[in-house]
């Protein structure tokens, strides 16, 4: 069973309107007459900040380019972020000498209590939960929450109505920086929606400690491209291009830009789907590169880690991506990054950084599906929609710049 499906369970279970009255009398008997609800704090009067996010890689950027811009803003606040090992991405943007990243499992029982525990000891004044639907976190900051800690988060459970001074519209018609920001909106940082994120120093350099050579130079060609045609993690099944679209990219490719290496990019999720595409790809008519060689031009790009995704992302010349994680990794990375939108739409989850996307929202019926909310979809339809010849228009509309 997976997490979605144990959140789906959780959430029938405890959000609704008895529980939520048995935890705010519970909370009353606890506290005594001791004021819960609180007006708007003065930023001023802040001095520790948590931020909470469990899931999304992609979310990440935006949250850690906003962390960073309210440190900017208010260097003497403390901020701590509450994170899981499967967010891997704050501790790469955040750097330790000015964030606390905290780690959580949050289906492990023990750990989710000894972590209320320390979040207890700190007091903070400031909440701010970026989550969507997961009903642990709310259940958390129920027991967390003190006299002095305003609590801002999105209206997407009925308990966090119940127990948050501040609730917040999450929108599909509008940025995911945009939504993230409305969480902050007392606090005076800027909203121009661009990055200013630093990179580590080790991304700046042409090799770093830990990442291995073939990462760092993927391919013996002058030029290598990096597909991200999976995003499978969670089950999430419709967040592929369909093969013989993706045949089709990778045949284009070759004949558009000659010899070039084609790295094939995603988690362990994404493999399986991965090797069958490269597998209709080596047999079908048109692999063979511009020298007529057929090996080894294609090949899948197994990481170990987002910091060796993130050094493939930035040393290709041009990165093709699903909307993912790494799509927004690639656009923070490097600028020559191409999107492709079927399930999601681009309003939404357009990277900062790009050189143009393909969308099929406004075309597909059930399309947007995947606002936070697991589609039903067992087929590829908005995907397959996806028009190559498009996609590869607009691309060598930008090839002169590369």
């Amino acid at each position: 069973m997976n997490n979605k499906k144990i959140n789906e369970i959780a959430v029938k279970l405890v959000d609704n309107v008895f529980f939520i009255k048995a935890v705010a009398f519970c909370i009353k008997s606890v506290r005594g007459r001791l004021p819960y609800a609180r007006p708007v704090p003065d930023p001023g009067s802040i001095k520790k900040i948590l931020i909470i996010k469990l899931e999304g890689m992609g979310d990440a950027v935006y949250l850690a380019e906003i962390a960073g811009r309210l440190k900017a803003a208010y260097p003497d606040i403390k901020i701590d972020i509450l994170t899981t090992g499967k967010v891997p991405v704050f501790k790469i943007l955040c750097p330790l000498d000015g964030f606390g990243i905290i780690s959580i499992n949050p289906l492990n029982i023990l750990d989710y209590y000894k972590t209320i525990k320390y979040l207890n000891g700190i007091g903070y004044d400031f909440i701010a939960d970026a989550t969507g639907m997961p009903v642990n976190v709310p259940l958390m900051l129920a027991f967390i929450k003190t006299s002095k800690s305003y609590i801002a988060g999105f209206g997407t459970l009925k308990i966090k109505k119940a127990l948050y001074d501040a609730i917040e519209d999450l929108s599909g018609d509008i940025h995911i920086f945009e939504n993230y920001l409305k969480l902050f909106k007392i606090f005076d940082i800027p909203r121009v929606k661009k990055f200013t994120l630093e990179l580590p120093e080790a991304f700046k350099a042409e090799e770093a400690e830990g990442v291995s050579a073939s990462v760092i130079a993927p391919l013996p060609a002058a030029k290598n491209a990096v597909l991200v045609l999976s995003s499978n993690a969670g089950g999430l099944m419709h967040r592929k291009l369909p093969i013989a679209n993706s045949v089709k990219l990778i045949k284009m490719l070759n004949e558009k830009f000659g010899d070039i290496g084609i790295s094939l990019l995603g988690g362990p999720d994404d493999y399986g789907y991965l090797e069958e595409i490269k597998k209709a790809a080596e047999n079908a008519s048109g692999y063979e590169n511009a020298s007529g060689n057929r090996a080894p031009f294609l090949k899948i790009e197994k990481t170990k880690n987002i910091e060796e995704a993130m050094f493939a992302l930035k040393n290709s010349f041009l990165n093709i991506c699903i909307d993912s994680g790494l799509m927004h990794l690639s656009s923070l990375v490097n600028p020559n990054t191409y999107c492709l939108f079927g399930y999601s739409d681009p309003k939404n989850s357009l990277p900062f950084n790009n050189i143009g996307f393909y969308s099929t929202s406004a075309d597909t019926a059930c399309s947007p599906c995947s606002f936070y909310r697991i589609s039903p979809c067992a087929g590829l339809k908005c995907m397959e929609a996806i028009n190559i010849d498009a996609v590869m228009e607009d691309i060598s509309v930008v090839a002169k710049n590369f």
